[in-house]
């Protein structure tokens, strides 16, 4: 027999997905935001971070961002956006280390000599921000 589960218990469990789902959308935002405006530092930034650990590093982010996406997506608006996009991201991460440093390299070059695909690529990550915070919270 389980014990009922007390009010502040069951909405701190309630709360979680929420938590977890602003700093989904938040990374989203603030990284889409910076290559938007930014595209110049994205760029140097990127070029600084390219390695072997640097890969592992992002793709470690890709796929625990594609996993909080997972986890948000049960409680959610749009349980089946949610999940397909953590799916995308999940896949993403795994796969990325596979392409190695050199590709890295040349899509970072390839973004440099193309700055406006980079802005706009920054302002569909942030709007993907965006539509993640507001179909993570039930009405």
């Amino acid at each position: 027999m389980s014990l009922p589960q007390s009010h502040e218990v069951r909405a701190s469990q309630e709360r979680f997905p929420r938590y977890v789902a602003c700093a989904v959308a938040g990374v989203f935002v603030v990284l889409g935001v910076a290559a938007a405006v930014l595209p110049e530092s994205v760029i140097a930034a990127s070029r600084y971070l390219v390695s072997p650990l640097g890969i592992f590093a992002a793709a470690a982010l890709r796929v625990g961002i594609g996993a909080a996406l997972l986890f948000v997506a049960q409680g959610s608006r749009a349980p089946a956006i949610l999940r397909i996009m953590g799916a995308a991201m999940l896949i993403a991460g795994l796969m990325f280390p596979i392409f190695g440093v050199d590709s890295s390299k040349a899509r970072i070059e390839w973004e440099a000599d193309h700055l406006m695909f980079l802005r706009l690529e920054g302002a569909l990550f942030a709007w993907a921000g965006v539509v993640v915070y507001k179909l993570s919270w039930r009405n």
